[in-house]
């Protein structure tokens, strides 16, 4: 007589939850796998700085005419903004931003020794706006130090006293005119007189 090997019921259930253990946890690895693709594509498809010239933070000791700033990728260049600020307040920009790629540049005007701060925005491809700003300190020798330019002449210097003489001289030119045109005249009136004195004296001594 054979028998029968009972069964272990012990172990099937063992066995049934440790399937459910790894299903769970084979959905949990792939919900936090695309939770982490969806989270990094909206990051990753924004422009980003990734560096400048001047890089922020540091300090120049030769003449600078022009901030460079490089992002990881092209941005649209019509729509590209820098500022940069000296330490009065005056804005150095000399011109409109220029746009090659991924790069940004800047022509600036000379700048004297002092910190300046540069403010951007741009947008990336994809037509999200970047912005941001950082600093950096400008040191140059005397030697290197732009000359303020020669300050205009007052308007008044020259021109206002020129005329002034030029209309004492106009005035005095004009006096001995009219003693010379006086004198004529009364010279004139002399000799008209005398002339007709003369002519009566002779009609008189004929009568």
């Amino acid at each position: 007589m054979t028998g029968t090997v009972p069964r272990n019921p012990e172990g099937r259930s063992v066995r049934r939850i440790g399937m459910r253990l790894a299903t769970v946890v084979a959905a949990l690895a792939v919900t936090t796998a695309s939770g982490g693709l969806l989270s990094a594509s909206p990051a990753s498809a924004h422009a980003q700085l990734l560096g400048s010239d001047p890089r922020a933070d540091s300090t120049v000791t030769t003449p600078l005419d022009e901030i460079t700033l490089t992002f990881n990728e092209p941005v649209r260049g019509n729509f590209s903004t820098i500022v940069v600020t000296g330490p009065d307040g005056t804005r150095h920009g000399a011109g409109q931003p220029r746009t090659i790629d991924k790069q940004v540049h800047l022509p600036v005007e000379p700048v004297r020794s002092g910190g300046y701060r540069v403010a951007y925005r741009v947008v990336s491809a994809d037509g999200h706006p970047i912005q941001g700003q950082f600093r950096f300190t400008v040191t140059l020798p005397p030697a290197l130090e732009p000359t303020a330019a020669p300050a205009a002449p007052a308007a008044s210097d020259g021109p206002s006293a020129s005329p002034a003489a030029g209309a004492a001289n106009g005035d005095t030119g004009g006096g001995a005119g009219l003693r010379q045109v006086g004198a004529v005249g009364l010279g004139v009136a002399l000799v008209g007189a005398g002339f007709l004195l003369v002519r009566r004296r002779r009609g008189t001594s004929t009568r």
